[in-house]
């Protein structure tokens, strides 16, 4: 997964929201209405420095009326490494020279272990003294109790508890909470798509789980939540078209343009009706065989998979659908 893109896209749209969430104090004195994404790339000196990039960099001035400007700093991290502190202390001084601003620095983990909404220090000594003490505020998601984002009243609450953890519900009734509440946000369909891409990213249920949430989903949801993971799922169906038409324009430089785009439709149109077939079935039955996955991707032919979406859609039980014969 491309975490540094999916937190990229998540920040630059949520950005107040990310944080009146877990940064209230900070967010009450900034107007959100002189937002500048900056930039990302830095040297460690010039010209030939080594290279820094940090995740997402945003200038934001003040309500106070004055001409100060602070530097929000967010460093996106999967997995917990030892240099971090090193890291954030030299992000912080190459910002502070380059625009001779004050930074608010501080570092979002994905991984377990940080201690959720705290802070973490890098400091030096010499000779017996401290000469360097340099401080930055840490949102550790995994180690928040998802329960309590869940009832924020934030649009991003429901969307980052994926990445929490809870003692008291499960995956299945949490997921679908999350889907409850952006489904009644009243986002645009391109910010809800994003949220919920957030949440099938980094919420994975086991086969069992999924096989309970298509069933509770059909079953008990309102009609809001259910549209809201269609339209999810189409813009995924559309996604996979462009990317066909992208791959047979590849071929085609080689093969002939007209003939490669033509060959990136079909292919995109192809994928998209296998997958609206596959998520029929796990919806109307309480499993989707390994086998039959792999043979329903196997169907080249639109005309088959057209034939096919009927039989399942007719389907009482799993054994009706002759697949096999379309081969």
């Amino acid at each position: 997964m491309d975490h540094d893109q999916v937190w990229k896209e998540l920040l630059q749209l949520n950005f107040r929201e990310f944080l009146e969430l877990f940064f209230s104090d900070v967010a009450d004195r900034l107007d959100f209405s002189s937002v500048q994404l900056l930039e990302r790339e830095l040297f460690t000196d010039i010209p030939v420095g080594l290279h820094r990039e940090p995740d997402f960099l945003a200038r934001v001035t003040t309500k106070d009326g004055e001409s100060e400007l602070i530097l929000i700093h967010v460093e996106i991290q999967a997995y917990r490494e030892t240099n971090v502190p090193y890291r954030m202390w030299q992000y912080y001084s190459l910002l502070r020279q380059r625009h001779d601003l004050r930074v608010f620095p501080l570092v979002i983990y994905l991984s377990p272990g940080a201690g959720g909404l705290t802070k973490e220090s890098y400091s030096e000594e010499l000779f017996g003294y401290e000469i360097l003490y340099f401080k930055y505020f840490v949102v550790g998601l995994p180690d928040l109790i998802a329960d309590e984002y869940l009832e924020k009243d934030n649009v991003l609450a429901p969307a980052l508890s994926a990445l929490m953890h809870s003692e008291r519900i499960d995956k299945v009734t949490r997921k679908l909470r999350s889907y409850d509440r952006l489904a009644m946000a009243g986002l645009d369909d391109a910010r809800c798509s994003l949220l919920i891409n957030v949440v099938e990213s980094y919420m994975k249920l086991s086969e069992e789980e999924e096989m309970e949430f298509q069933k509770r989903l059909m079953q008990n949801e309102p009609e809001e939540v259910v549209t809201l993971i269609t339209k999810w799922e189409e813009r995924g169906i559309e996604k996979g078209i462009k990317q066909g038409i992208s791959e047979g324009i590849s071929q085609g430089i080689s093969q002939g343009i007209s003939q490669g785009i033509s060959q990136g439709i079909s292919t995109g149109i192809l994928r998209g009706k296998q997958e609206d077939i596959l998520r029929l079935i796990r919806r109307k039955f309480d499993g989707l065989p390994e086998k039959m996955v792999a043979d329903i991707e196997r169907i080249d032919n639109l005309d088959k998979l057209e034939n096919l979406f009927d039989i399942v859609f007719d389907a009482k039980t799993l054994e009706e659908i002759d697949y096999e014969a379309l081969h």
